[in-house]
């Protein structure tokens, strides 16, 4: 059996995994990056499957060098909400920022996402990679964590959680596990309106759950539409016509008719939190620390601003030659990520839940409110800014992270 040790392992390949290896290319941290897909399983194709990238977002990826604009991109500089049946709104303009961008923030293919971190990594040194399927094995020591495959043993002084929940560590690794079951599927597919309209993203809450409308490239828009897992299936049966129809009754108000849409697939909607205890020498970052509602677009964000965290953390350890999995580093990191995270959920959790009743006394009072929020700007300007994810808690602030050699890709 081949034996790799390193200081840190990366468990998860995706653009998290890859943001989290970026962030630590032009350090000395010895690193190792693990794709834990099951081998015998092709990696499937996600043309479907788009990411929205905040305005913080986009600065901490381009202080990374990642190549911004992403191909086939699309700005978002407004953000439309809506309520089905009502006939108040609230439109959410970049200009209420004032950021240089002209833009809360874009949407592009998480595939083209993936392939420009990848691109990024190029200049990386420190780090080897490879494809493992999942951990079979996993043993802590007081200095390092060892996981082991059939062919492959790694030793670690961190295990970093990238892999998006979908892996075997849960119970593998006795993970600490808060969630819950939206009873919700998630159907996802790009439709064409008849006529162009770009930068506006639509946020348009039905009794089901909302239906999201993001701008992609040539005027098309990717779709999120949340709906009861029967509803869901019988709609994904549908012909393109049919579908185009039901679609049509739901869409919000100064969305044009949509006139074609592309392939249609689905998957269900659950909240889940995981956590380790800082003695296990385990990290969590993105959908493997916290799977939310994809309403609002906040997952990668999210994730992106844990692993900024992380890694400015890291890089301490590693000036000051310190433990890389040491307990007193892993509470710190999970006690300044806390509060962004914990606010992040509930905001999405409770818009859903909210909107979600049907009650008329509350359908009543949400169509008051988004008339009284949209003749707010002070508060329309905090929502957007925390959208935009430029306005965090201050218990939140992001690190800077300190380059120490310019990348060039």
């Amino acid at each position: 059996m081949r034996t790799q040790v390193v200081q840190i392992a990366i468990l998860g390949n995706g653009p998290i995994g890859r943001s989290l290896a970026l962030a630590l290319a032009d350090t000395p941290i010895n690193m190792i990056m693990l794709d834990t897909l099951p081998r015998q399983q092709a990696r499937p194709p996600q043309p479907d499957r788009t990411v929205a990238l905040a305005l913080g977002t986009r600065r901490l990826l381009q202080d990374l060098q990642v190549a911004l604009p992403l191909p086939d991109s699309a700005a978002i500089r407004t953000v439309q909400i809506t309520q089905q049946g009502a006939s108040g709104q609230v439109r959410l303009e970049a200009e209420l920022l004032g950021s240089p961008e002209g833009m809360l923030g874009e949407v592009a293919s998480l595939e083209h996402l993936g392939g420009a971190l990848e691109a990024a990594l190029g200049c990386c040194t420190n780090l080897v990679h490879m494809a493992t399927g999942p951990v079979q094995d996993l043993h802590w020591h007081p200095d390092r964590v060892t996981l082991k495959w059939p062919e492959l043993q790694v030793e670690a002084e961190l295990v970093v959680v990238a892999d998006g929940g979908h892996g075997n560590l849960q119970s593998l690794a006795h993970l600490q596990r808060l969630g819950w079951d939206h009873n919700r599927h998630a159907i996802v597919s790009t439709v064409t309106p008849r006529e162009k309209i770009c930068g506006i993203a639509y946020e348009h809450f039905l009794d089901s759950g909302p239906l999201a409308f993001l701008p992609v490239a040539d005027g098309q828009f990717s779709i999120v539409w949340s709906l009861r897992p029967a509803d869901a299936s019988r709609i994904m049966a549908l012909p393109e016509g049919p579908f185009l129809e039901a679609l049509n009754r739901q869409r919000p108000s100064g969305l044009p008719p949509l006139i074609a849409s592309g392939p249609r697939s689905v998957y269900p909607l659950f909240f889940q939190r995981l956590w380790a205890q800082p003695q296990q020498r385990m990290a969590l970052v993105g959908n493997a620390a916290q799977t939310i509602h994809p309403l609002a677009g906040q997952g990668y964000n999210l994730g992106l601003r844990d692993v900024i965290t992380l890694a400015a953390m890291l890089r301490r350890a590693a000036a000051g030659a310190e433990d890389m999995g040491n307990a007193g580093l892993l509470s710190d990191y999970a006690r300044i990520r806390r509060r962004d995270r914990l606010e992040t959920i509930a905001f999405t959790e409770t818009m859903n839940r909210l909107f979600a009743t049907r009650l008329l006394p509350l359908r009543l009072v949400r169509a008051a409110a988004l008339v009284a929020l949209e003749r707010l700007p002070v508060i329309k300007r905090e929502l957007a800014g925390r959208l935009a994810g430029i306005q965090l808690p201050a218990a939140s602030t992001i690190p800077d992270l300190i380059i120490t050699e310019p990348r060039h890709v």
